[in-house]
């Protein structure tokens, strides 16, 4: 099972080029971010609720499976970085299979910056386009993932979204979450666009397909 914490928000937008420069290019203090491909992502679509979410990453085989755990209080409060902090569990299945159910198939471009959170400062760990350390330590225990993704969905319309998602164990999420989003409010984020939607991707989902749309 994977734990995390995590916290995310959407715009119906164009991606705004400050803020990809923001994010994603290397200065004095910080790497390029990692990522960058294009992956296809399936869907199952459950309109009865917000606190599922089943897909099929990119292709591969079985499902992963995504759930809510609870919503934590105090809310985050790293000005501008603001709202409740979500906890997830996840489960991957090579056995399931998501043939024959209502899915929605969404592209994916996916720019990520990972933090080591084992130490007492954030440290910063550089990912490649695979979004992985080619030198560095495999998969971490203890970190959190900072992610910025254009999504575009069978409708034609266009998204992207920004999000925070720390990892281990249940003592340490939450906490880790807080530490990683201060450090990211010091780095002085440009004006992101009004209207964001404070959701994660089942919620919005439901959001974009009220109605099960045809085949």
């Amino acid at each position: 099972m994977y734990l995390s914490a995590e916290i995310r928000w959407f715009w119906r937008t164009e991606m705004p080029a400050d803020v990809w420069s923001w994010f994603c290019s290397a200065n004095s203090d910080q790497c390029a971010a990692g990522g960058g491909g294009v992956r296809l992502d399936e869907y199952l679509i459950d309109l009865t609720q917000a606190q599922l979410g089943i897909k099929r990453r990119g292709g591969q085989a079985g499902a992963e499976v995504k759930g809510l755990v609870t919503t934590l209080g105090p809310d985050l409060d790293a000005n501008p970085l603001v709202g409740p902090i979500e906890i997830w569990a996840k489960w991957n299945s090579s056995s399931l299979r998501l043939d024959g159910n209502d899915t929605i198939a969404i592209e994916k471009r996916r720019w990520l910056r990972q933090f080591d959170t084992a130490h007492s400062t954030p440290r910063e760990i550089e990912l490649n386009i695979a979004e992985r350390a080619p030198d560095g330590p495999g998969q971490l225990e203890r970190g959190c993932t900072v992610e910025m993704t254009l999504l575009g969905l069978p409708t034609g319309a266009k998204w992207w979204t920004f999000g925070f998602e720390s990892f281990g164990a249940l003592e340490t999420v939450e906490p880790d979450l807080r530490t990683v989003t201060r450090m990211w409010a010091r780095r002085k984020p440009p004006l992101l666009p009004e209207l964001s939607l404070l959701a994660s991707y089942p919620a919005w989902l439901r959001t974009c397909f009220p109605h099960m749309p045809e085949k």
